[in-house]
């Protein structure tokens, strides 16, 4: 078996869920450690061989109840101490709704909400600056 030299780090994909009807967006509080309570971007782990953009749109549904797809990659994020876990990439994904729909919280989340983006909690891991690369805030 092949043994590969250099470190690997792991994939994620969050999703930005963005209604423009009332410039809101879509959060989840998160149910596990790391930021167990924490408003964040929903999102997780990307599985062997999954795409990441389908990765997104699986988790999306898990975690909040939507079924979207074709979202926008809006940026790539790996910087050292994003996720306390370790080394950790995640691609981030815009969806952007133009009329309002209903999320429920599921797997990974204790709580679903929408957020005005003039009035958002504090955030996870650096789902803040996702917020500013897609221009959101």
């Amino acid at each position: 078996m092949y043994k590969y030299a250099y470190p690997r780090p792991a994939l994620t994909s969050d999703a930005l869920v963005h209604d423009v009807s009332e410039n809101r967006l879509l959060l989840i509080k998160r149910k596990n450690p790391p930021f167990e309570g924490k408003w964040a971007l929903p999102g997780g782990f990307v599985e062997e061989y999954e795409l990441p953009d389908r990765a997104c749109s699986r988790e999306l549904k898990e975690e909040t109840g939507l079924d979207l797809r074709e979202g926008k990659m809006i940026g790539v994020f790996a910087e050292k101490g994003r996720d306390p876990r370790g080394w950790t990439v995640s691609m981030a994904y815009l969806f952007t709704l133009t009329q309002p729909a209903e999320a429920r919280a599921g797997s990974d989340s204790s709580e679903v909400a929408w957020f005005s983006l003039t009035e958002l909690p504090e955030l996870a891991f650096d789902h803040e600056k996702i917020l500013q690369q897609a221009g959101l805030i």
